[in-house]
């Protein structure tokens, strides 16, 4: 049997799970569970994982036979990854945000750079970003995509959703923490490179994100912006703190820390709330400390550094 004759057999016997988190997103959800289907991957597991919806999911859900139906509530987004991994039989897990899409010919690009690269864990393709049709990001740096530095995963473009594990390696990593809202995935991915796990990389575009209103991370009129800052900064000080992460981990946490401080100093600014603002720059875990300073000065350099990366 020829090399291709091998990882054409190896793609075709790859079971696919995909984790669909949801909650009152009906039609968004029956366009995700589309693009699944779009796929005919000839061994594919669709696994909804319902938070409570009360705008008829529950019943739509209840007339697809193929569906694997979690129904809710449950304690946010990330349980719901977590509860839906648990029940996972697949070789390769996919998780597919209700509100977006795979792109066309996805699973079979994933199978394929899981053939190519037997000894990788995960696979990462290109993901777009957009507004009905309209492209208005791409997230396409092979850096990121195959998880080389922990920037990817405490700043950059971290794409969770164009990524594909393989089951065991993600028993490996465990589960999601329930301690964030919103930024569990990258702490979970970046658990991921300190345990030093091999991604390949898929040149195709395999995901799309849709911004819209209710989006939790890409919100148009970015009213969770702050949100999500604040609860960067607690997972920043939580890699800074971890002496098992590796130094390169914990420096670029420093950076990240560095940036959110920044960036919530100057929202309490603009807001008037001086002491909120004079606490973020002179306090750490309740304490007076002059380390915030040091972190300032290593998320700008670090800033200033990408800035002429990106433009330069």
């Amino acid at each position: 049997m020829s090399r291709n004759d091998k990882q054409q057999a190896i793609k075709m016997t790859l079971r696919f799970s995909i984790i669909v988190p949801t909650l009152d997103r009906r039609e968004m959800l029956l366009t995700a569970l589309a693009s699944i289907r779009a796929q005919a991957w000839p061994d594919t597991e669709i696994i909804v994982v319902d938070g409570g919806s009360t705008d008829g999911t529950v019943e739509a859900m209840g007339r697809e036979p193929d569906i694997c139906f979690i129904a809710g509530p449950d304690r946010g987004v990330y349980d719901a990854f977590n509860r839906g991994i648990e029940r996972a039989t697949g070789d390769v897990v996919g998780v597919l945000n209700s509100d977006d899409c795979y792109e066309p010919g996805a699973f079979s690009a994933a199978a394929a750079a899981f053939a190519a690269a037997p000894g990788a864990q995960t696979v990462c393709g290109t993901a777009l970003l957009v507004v009905h049709d309209r492209i208005i990001a791409v997230f396409d740096k092979e850096a990121d995509k195959s998880l080389a530095s922990p920037r990817t995963t405490l700043i950059a473009s971290c794409a969770p959703n164009a990524r594909f594990f393989r089951r065991p390696a993600m028993a490996r990593i465990g589960t999601f923490s329930l301690d964030y809202k919103y930024v569990s995935d990258r702490d979970w991915l970046t658990r991921w490179y300190e345990a030093g796990l091999v991604t390949a990389t898929i040149p195709n575009v395999v995901y799309r994100y849709r911004q819209h209103a209710g989006s939790m991370t890409f919100d148009a009129d970015r009213k969770r912006e702050m949100a999500i800052r604040a609860e960067l900064l607690v997972l920043a000080r939580r890699w800074t703190r971890d002496v098992a992460a590796s130094r390169k981990t914990r420096t670029i946490a420093r950076a990240l820390e560095g940036r959110c401080v920044f960036a919530l100093f100057a929202t309490a600014l603009r807001g008037g709330r001086f002491m909120d603002a004079a606490r973020l720059m002179t306090m750490k875990d309740r304490r007076l400390t002059l380390s915030v300073l040091g972190s300032l000065a290593i998320g700008g350099a670090d800033w200033a550094a990408a800035r002429l990366v990106n433009h330069g």
